[in-house]
Order: C-alpha cells, then structure tokens, then sequence
C-alpha cells in the first residue's frame, strides 16, 4: 500500500472515529434590508478551519416539519456534507413571511416567489463570510422544487440585482427545478457552473423544459457551464425515500395533482454525481467512497437481543398505529434504525448510514427519550430499560480502536 492510500485510510480512520465532530444549531440570519429575521440551522464542521459551506433551499412545502423542527432531510444531508468537511445551512424562507407551504397556492397568488427567496440567500451569504470557519471563496447554493428555481434566479448572471453582489456562489446545484419561466427570459445566461438534475417522468417540474433550457444557453454559449441530468422512470422528489404517491390540491399544475417519490437507482445515482460535481467545483477530494458514505452504519450496531423475530410485529411495544409503522418500516432499504419513545410513540430513519443518529437526534428534538427498537433486519431492544440502547452509547465504527 502507498503513502497515499494510508494517508487516505488514516483520514477516513479519523473521521468514523468521530475526530471531527459537527456543531449542530438554530441561528436567525437578518434579512439585507434589516426587516425580516431568517431561520437557520447552521452545520458546522467544527474543526476550526475556513471550510466551504452548502445553502440548502426547501421546495414549495417549507422547511420545517409538522411539529415546527427543521426537517429530518437537512439534518440527513448535513451528516453527508460535514463527513466532507462541507459546513450546511438550510434556510427557512416561509416561517417569517407567514406561510408554512405554498404549494397549494397559484403561482399569480402567491406572495413569496424566487426573487425573495434569493434575497435571503444573498442574506446567508453576509452572514457567512462574517464566518471565521468558512471559506467564502467557496459558497454552493442548493434547492430542491421551487427552491430549485430560486438556485436558478440565484445564478442569473444578467439579472442587475446578483450582478451588484460583491459575493456570489461558486457553484449551484438544482434538484428538479420548474425551468419554464427561465426558458421564458428570453437573455437568461448562466456563468457558474451549475448542476441540474429531474425526473424523467415528472409531471410537476417537467424535464423537457430543463432540456430546452439546457439546449438554449448552449446556443447562445457554446460553453455554458451547465449539466443536465434526467432521471429515467423517475418523478418529482426521486431523490427521497418514500414511496410515489399521488399530490393533490397543488397550485401550479393543470389536474392540481403531481406524482411524487423517490426512485432508490436514481436517488444513489444522483447522489454520486452530486458529490463528484462538488468535489470539482470546490477543488477539495472526496474523503469517503460511494459505499462508505451510503450504504453502511456510520455507527456501531447493537447486537440482536433474542427479544423477538424481525418480522414479527406483534412483538413490537407499540399501539396498533405504531406496529403498523413498524411494518412499513420493514419494507424500507438499509442502513435503517427503528426507536420507541418513553411515552409509546416512534421515530425512525431509512436509507444513510446516519439512521441511528438521525432518529435520536429526532426523538431530542420532540423532547422524547427513546432507545432502539431494530436496526436492519435485527430486534436490539431490551425488556430491561438499564441495558437498552439509547443516545448515550451511540460511537461511530471505529471509536474504540482510536
């Protein structure tokens, strides 16, 4: 083996070892014109180095939860970015406008558009490079749904507001953004490098208009420098774990109605190229492998218990509701924890090696203690509350060898 690849071994070695930990917090961002306070929650790597940092933008349906926490999806993309030393900070655009969602809301209705939602970015931006730990130099802005489209306002480069800009992103990512209303302008033109990726068959954000836009900014530069990736068999949302479903009472679609859900081949597939797109743009190599960063535990699994047989659900120490979300647990792909709160109520995690972590970070959130239930395919609860696992014995893979 060389020096490289022990160097290489000796970083990753390090990291699941939890020598760099994030610092994880609720921060208020004020708006440019001093009128609105902008929810945050700040990622820090924490390490105490200028990194490069992650804007994360919600789609049209908010970024917080139902119990008003920011949602579990940041906190799963957080682990992602800080395992490669990436600070993240999604924003929340709606809470301090009034609004939880405005999906359902007409476009010609609605009161927050991309041009506001791109003001609090360039917000996020003053606040970060005030930052000692962040690399300003080194600024990404990535959304999802309508939060996409405001990447796409964000990155206008003829727009006369992101022109007076003294700081502006390096890079953009857009998770199926709705391209119409750039296609629209008839002298859109993009100058950083920007990444989009959609749904072959989504109904919501259509594919073949991000195709056209692609195909338009190329004729007018011939080096434009932006990719289009479309997802075959893919809808809107195919970067999520949950299953298609049909969306109803939506304000911008003909029927009022889209399919949503995620497509596991175009979730993985997505997110390699992601990582290989940042890890370009940022001119920073990437720590971990595909494989390591997905597919695996970042921490130690508890061994089986012998309480009760994986699929046996009338096992679990829960209503009927939570045996039946128990079920649809099952169903779901690993690295997966499954945790019972103190009080008889649940949480749990799919799909990225964070599961345990995520889930009681999640259980924290709503004030509920909780020990696990299963992890994968494998009961590791505990009759004897002393000997259960909780929050307090999590160690990532490696922690006892450091």
């Amino acid at each position: 083996m060389g020096w490289a690849s022990r160097f290489f071994l000796l970083l990753v070695g390090l990291l699941l070892a939890g020598q760099f930990s994030h610092a994880a917090g609720p921060v208020s961002i004020p708006s440019l014109d001093g009128k609105l306070e902008i929810p945050a929650y700040w990622f820090d790597v924490g390490d105490g180095e200028p990194r490069p940092v992650i804007i994360g933008l919600h789609g049209c349906g908010g970024g917080l939860d139902s119990k008003g926490n920011f949602a579990e999806r940041f906190f799963r993309y957080a682990g992602y970015f800080n395992a490669e030393r990436i600070h993240f900070l999604p924003l929340d655009s709606f809470t301090p406008r009034g609004h939880k969602s405005i999906c359902e809301i007409p476009n010609k209705l609605r009161t927050i558009h991309e041009a506001e939602r791109r003001e609090d970015v360039f917000a996020a931006i003053a606040w970060l490079v005030k930052q000692p730990s962040v690399d300003a130099s080194r600024i990404v802005v990535m959304g999802w749904s309508h939060g996409a489209q405001t990447v796409l306002s964000t990155v206008d480069a003829t727009d006369k507001y992101v022109q007076a800009q003294k700081v502006r992103p390096r890079a953009a990512v857009a998770f199926y953004p709705g391209c119409l209303v750039n296609n629209k302008m008839w002298n859109y033109e993009v100058h950083q490098p920007l990444l989009i990726m959609i749904g072959e068959l989504d109904d919501w954000t259509l594919a073949g208009e991000c195709v056209t836009l692609q195909e338009r900014l190329r004729k007018n530069k011939a080096n434009a420098p932006v990719e289009l990736v479309v997802y075959p068999g893919s809808y809107h949302g195919f970067d999520g774990t949950g299953p298609v479903k049909q969306m109803v009472g939506l304000g911008n679609t003909k029927s009022g109605t889209a399919m949503v859900g995620g497509n596991p081949a175009a979730r993985e597939a997505s997110h390699i190229r992601m990582f290989e797109f940042l890890s370009a743009q940022l001119g920073q190599p990437l720590l971990l492998s595909h494989a390591q960063r997905f597919k695996g535990h970042h921490y130690v699994v508890p061994p089986a218990s012998g309480f009760a047989a994986a699929d046996d659900t009338a096992a679990v120490p829960l209503s009927d509701a939570g045996k039946a979300r128990y079920a649809h647990f099952r169903s779901l792909p690993p690295p997966k924890a499954f945790a019972v709160t103190e009080k008889g109520g649940w949480y749990f995690n799919a799909g990225e090696p964070e599961a345990m972590a995520t889930t009681f970070q999640q259980c924290a959130r709503a004030k509920s203690k909780c020990w696990l239930y299963a992890v994968d395919d494998q009961v590791v609860w505990q009759p004897d509350v002393a000997a259960r696992a909780g929050e307090a014995g999590l160690k990532r893979v490696g922690a006892a060898a450091r």
